[in-house]
């Protein structure tokens, strides 16, 4: 009887390492599937801090909200909504505004013929108070 408990045993122990074996190599298989495939698209504190800070430091640049600095005509000092201000060497039209107003398109347009139709507005009214 005590060969049949001790064969029990030694199965028993056999399988379970075999399972510890085979655990170990599907955590492995688990843990470097997260660490190239979900890691890389997990955005971190400190990333999304920057991207917010920059956010508002281009939504400030398009709103003309910013002061130019020193004798120089392309650099401008802007807020970044965080307490901070920056620095900026403007670049020519072609390099920074013409890349967002093409990326922006319609929506330029749209606020463009707002702005417009606000003036027109605003010239009539003038005109007509001066017309009795």
């Amino acid at each position: 009887m005590s060969n049949s408990i001790e064969h029990r045993e030694q199965v028993l122990s056999a399988a379970l390492e075999e399972l510890k074996e085979r655990m170990t190599e599907v955590m492995q298989g688990v843990a470097s599937s997260l660490y190239t495939d979900y890691l890389p698209h997990v955005e971190t504190d400190t990333e999304s801090n920057i991207g917010n800070r920059a956010a508002g430091v281009v939504k400030n640049l398009i709103q003309g909200n910013f002061t130019q600095v020193g004798g120089l005509r392309l650099q401008v000092e802007v807020a970044d909504g965080y307490g901070c201000n920056h620095y900026i060497q403007l670049a020519s039209y072609s390099q920074l505004v013409k890349p967002l107003c093409d990326a922006m398109g319609e929506e330029i347009k749209g606020e463009r013929i707002k702005q417009l139709e606000q003036e027109v507005k605003h010239l009539r009214d003038s005109l007509s108070r001066h017309h009795y």
